[in-house]
């Protein structure tokens, strides 16, 4: 583990250098403004020795321009400085953000099996942020804090070996406070950080799932689990405050007794003529500069601990070889042949969910994959548009097994259209133009009127201009499916996979989805994924899976007359919608 964190920092050290420009004006600029900072108090302490105290008003004034422009210099210094670090910061943050959501966007679809949107989310927003916050702005800070250090300490020796080794021993304590005090805390807020993290998911949850929370009357539970873990929120947070205060409190106590004790011993060797006035306001200011940085660096190890962790869970992503390469045959149109041969697959070893699939279908064919939930009609789909490879056998489309075809262009002439659709942000004439970014407003429009839905969405308040809302949430289910649809007759597909489902939507809509799909798959190799099995009906050939094995395949009569699967199937849904309608 300690040899792969150093590579991970050296790593991210070398991901720095491409800003080599701006860690060069950075690290010049700490190391020069913590230098010059550590001249104004000299400077001080020999106003009063040599000018203030003997009346030398020339020298002191100009004493006083070069404080003055020392002070200047060194505020530009410490404007150039924390420009170049905040900048290089967000360059950092973005080159890091940009090649993670880019990764995650080209993974293969099993990476996401497992794991947890928030938690990915947490990687690209949190992480990266925390890694710039310790690695960027931390250690570049605490070359400034190093060279303030040395540099202090150096000039409180030179100056007055006696009050150093009186600063030290009062120091000493602060260091305990920070050690044991500053962990603490640190600890504690980092809780207070992950309890908020689990109120807001208990809150997004919430929203996201309000309908049913409403169906079932659990309003108040909801209410009462989220005051309890706030509460715990808040408790965690309280103590959080209390640790701090300490801190603080503490730290502040100990830097005002090592001032009090320097000026009561400072005081007694100016009246016995061991030391002057100067130096020991000089040696006060060089306590105040030596105690901040002690603070700084004692906190950063548990801050590269969290930080370390978090570049490891960047990297976990950017290392991941479960990516979608886009190798293979270009081809400009597909007949549409799909054949699965001998095709096998399991989500998890050793528990296969499609065994020994074969069919085949012929181009400009319909067929409808019907059986009950879990039986594999879904698969068949997603391994047909390559989001997962078959355990065994092979799927070829024209003869050409489709791990040869590039993905890009298998899926640009196959349309999709899921069961729950998902529209984009923006507008309706947006999200159909998807199927073809390039296509014009009129394109778009006779699409929609070949599919008989312009009707519909000149109804709508502003027409192909209505904004459909976060996931299109302002539009019905039947009217986003309706907007999918077009969307895939736009691009001109030449096979479309259909997750028909029509059961939640009111008839007039069901009546356009109907002629809608109808139009879609004229002349088109399709697939239909048919919930009603009324939908069957219209297609050339259905296919029966149970337990990922192809139970019946034929044409809907034919299977009917068999009284096999099929009609097991067809009779039992026929008899819940009677009885439906009867109630």
């Amino acid at each position: 583990m300690k040899q792969w964190v150093g590579g991970a920092f050296w790593r991210f050290a070398k991901e720095l250098l491409q800003f080599r420009k701006l860690v060069a004006v950075a690290i010049t600029t700490i190391v020069l403004s913590t230098v010059l900072s550590l001249f104004p108090p000299y400077v001080i302490g020999v106003a009063i020795d040599q000018h203030i105290v003997s009346g030398h008003v020339e020298g002191f004034l100009q004493l006083v321009m070069l404080y003055i422009a020392l002070i200047v210099a060194l505020w530009v210094l410490q404007t150039i400085r924390g420009y170049a670090i905040e900048a290089l910061g967000q360059l950092v943050a973005y080159s890091q953000r940009v090649k993670l959501f880019s990764k995650l966007l080209n993974l293969r679809i099993d990476f996401y099996k497992d794991k947890n949107v928030g938690d990915l989310v947490s990687r690209i927003i949190n992480d990266t942020t925390t890694v710039v916050d310790v690695f960027v702005s931390g250690l570049l800070n605490t070359i400034g804090d190093v060279v303030t250090l040395i540099g202090a300490l150096a000039v409180m020796i030179m100056i007055s070996p006696a009050l150093t080794l009186i600063s030290i021993a009062s120091i000493s304590p602060m260091v305990v406070v920070i050690r044991v005090l500053g962990a603490r805390m640190r600890s504690t807020y980092r809780d207070v950080r992950m309890r908020i993290g689990v109120l807001t998911s208990i809150v997004e949850e919430s929203f996201f799932g309000i309908e049913a929370i409403k169906v079932f009357n659990r309003e108040k539970s909801f209410a009462e689990y989220f005051t309890k873990e706030s509460l715990a929120t808040t408790k965690r947070a309280v103590q959080a405050a209390l640790l701090g205060g300490m801190f603080w409190s503490s730290v502040g106590f100990i830097s005002t007794l090592s001032t009090v004790s320097i000026i009561v011993v400072g005081g007694y060797l100016v009246t016995t003529g061991t030391t002057s006035v100067g130096i020991v306001v000089a040696f006060t200011q060089y306590v105040a500069r030596f105690t901040g940085p002690i603070n700084n660096i004692a906190g950063l190890y548990d801050r590269l601990q969290l930080a370390l962790a978090s570049l490891e869970r960047i990297y976990d992503v950017l290392d991941s070889e479960d990516v979608e390469l886009d190798e293979g045959v270009e081809v400009e149109r597909l007949r549409g042949e799909i054949v699965f041969e001998n095709v096998w697959f399991e989500y998890v070893k050793g528990r296969p969910v499609l065994k020994n699939v074969s069919f085949r279908v012929s181009p400009g064919e319909v067929v409808a994959i019907v059986g009950p939930t879990g039986a594999g009609k879904t698969t068949l789909t997603n391994l047909l548009l390559r989001f997962y490879e078959p355990t065994q056998g092979r799927i070829t489309i024209d003869g050409i097994d489709i791990k040869a075809l590039r993905r890009s262009c298998l899926r640009k002439r196959i349309s999709y259209v899921p069961q729950e659709t998902y529209l984009f942000p923006g507008t309706i004439m947006d999200n159909i133009r998807v199927g073809k970014p390039s296509a014009s407003d009129e394109e778009v429009v006779d699409v929609c009127k070949k599919l008989s839905i312009h009707e519909f969405i000149e109804r709508l308040p502003n027409g192909y201009h209505t904004d459909v809302g976060e996931a299109g949430k302002r539009l019905s289910q039947g009217e986003r499916q309706l907007i999918a649809i077009a969307r895939a007759m736009l691009r001109d597909p030449d096979i479309v996979i259909l997750d028909e489902a029509t059961s939640s939507i009111d008839p007039y809509t069901e009546e356009l989805l109907r002629r809608a799909i109808k139009r879609l798959m004229a002349g088109r190799t399709g697939i239909i994924i048919a919930h009603r099995l009324s939908t069957a009906r219209e297609c050339d050939k259905v296919i029966v899976v149970e337990e990922g094995v192809i139970e019946e395949l034929g044409e809907f009569k034919e299977l009917l007359r068999k009284r096999g699967a099929f009609y097991k199937l067809y009779t039992t849904q026929m008899q819940v919608a009677e009885f439906r309608e009867l109630l």
